[in-house]
């Protein structure tokens, strides 16, 4: 939804805002808020009031003043210590959303809370009062609101502030692992829901932003092969391309775009990226190895696609964190290439190696390769030679 919120914000010369919706008091998380701004930086989503965040348990003499003003027009009564808004006669309430289209909900059939016995106020009022103090045009969230709307909208009308625009985008789905079924992300039981995870795991955060905009735009990736080298903070992001259908979490598309945006990175900026990730948990040495690797065939027009993410590092390229294990066949190896101080001298030793000998090339530097690094398929056997042997 942030993401929404940012690309329509900056495609519609408006402001991306950041609210801290904290007055459900019993739900309070420790430094959840302080997550939610750390999050957004990581994301590279800046947001344009960042030195006047709202926190809106600190507003709530401005809510209470708002829901006493109603009370004071016959617009809202007290009861049982809470003040409730006064549901106004059976009509229907049309709006047009910007992703649903025209809608249309019977108005209220109770009289909802707008003020609740510990003078906080709930969704309802506190948004519709800060969206207004705070010059908010367009509401952009996820379609489990779409059935309050209709209450929104009769309670902006009682406090005579001009009508918002609602656009309710699908919500992201994955697989349930017990049942099967498809069902809405949750954030308290999908580790997914937490974008932070992501790039703890050491998935580029453009990967995430991209795969993203894949699922809520529908002509992203066209967009994205006629523009392969364009930012995508200048996709030209679109109201009427988010499709209605509620999107599955595809991890094989996420790992495909990570793998390209890893590919075409170039050495210094990969290189940044993995110290920044492991930190020092990868010795000076270790790190040198990584960028040797990472190195082969980059800046090519057939960049290698080894890992989607860096923690991959760690599994992709596993023989450079282990001792090499000799054996007479890699004795002999070692010795026959100790003085090869180019790739061009080192094959022309192993192609004379394998004349002496009659074998096959192929054969003799794939048996050479799986001594070495436990693997059959492996980057540049000359370098991990000049890794691990020299």
């Amino acid at each position: 939804m942030a993401l929404c919120d940012y690309m329509l914000a900056k495609n519609m010369d408006g402001k991306f805002l950041l609210r801290i919706e904290d007055t459900d008091q019993k739900r309070e998380v420790d430094g959840a808020a302080e997550l939610i701004i750390e999050t957004l930086k990581n994301f590279g989503l800046s947001i344009d009031n960042a030195d006047d965040i709202p926190f809106q348990s600190k507003r709530i003499k401005i809510y209470q003043e708002y829901a006493q003003k109603l009370i004071d027009q016959g617009k809202a009564y007290r009861a049982d210590g809470a003040v409730r808004f006064k549901a106004p006669p059976k009509t229907l309430i049309s709006w047009k959303d910007l992703v649903k289209g025209d809608m249309t909900l019977p108005s209220l059939e109770r009289d909802p809370v707008i003020l609740k016995s510990d003078g906080f106020p709930p969704y309802n009022l506190a948004c519709g009062v800060d969206d207004y103090l705070m010059g908010v045009t367009h509401v952009i969230r996820g379609e489990e609101w779409l059935p309050s709307t209709a209450e929104h909208i009769q309670l902006d009308d009682a406090l005579g502030f001009t009508q918002r625009n609602f656009a309710h985008l699908p919500v992201i789905c994955i697989i349930d692992g017990e049942t099967g079924n498809k069902r809405k992300m949750s954030k308290r039981k999908d580790r997914e829901a937490n974008a932070q995870s992501f790039l703890d795991d050491g998935y580029p955060a453009d990967a995430i932003i991209e795969y993203l905009l894949t699922i809520y735009n529908t002509d992203y990736e066209l967009w994205r092969t006629a523009n392969p080298n364009t930012s995508w903070r200048d996709f030209p992001f679109r109201f009427e391309k988010i499709g209605s259908n509620s999107p599955l979490f595809d991890w094989d598309k996420l790992n495909d775009i990570s793998k390209n945006i890893i590919a075409n990175m170039t050495c210094e900026q990969i290189n940044a990226e993995v110290k920044k990730f492991f930190g020092d948990k990868l010795t000076d040495k270790q790190l040198q190895s990584v960028y040797a690797v990472l190195a082969v065939d980059r800046g090519t027009e057939r960049p290698r696609k080894d890992i989607a993410k860096y923690s991959e590092i760690l599994t992709e390229f596993d023989y450079l964190f282990k001792p090499v294990k000799m054996t007479p066949l890699l004795e002999k190896y070692a010795h026959l290439i100790k003085d090869a101080d180019t790739k061009e001298a080192w094959l022309e030793k192993v192609k004379a190696h394998c004349t002496a000998n009659n074998v096959k090339m192929r054969d003799y530097t794939q048996e050479i390769r799986v001594a070495l690094t436990g693997r059959e398929k492996t980057t540049d056997l000359y370098i991990i030679s000049k890794l691990l042997l020299w």
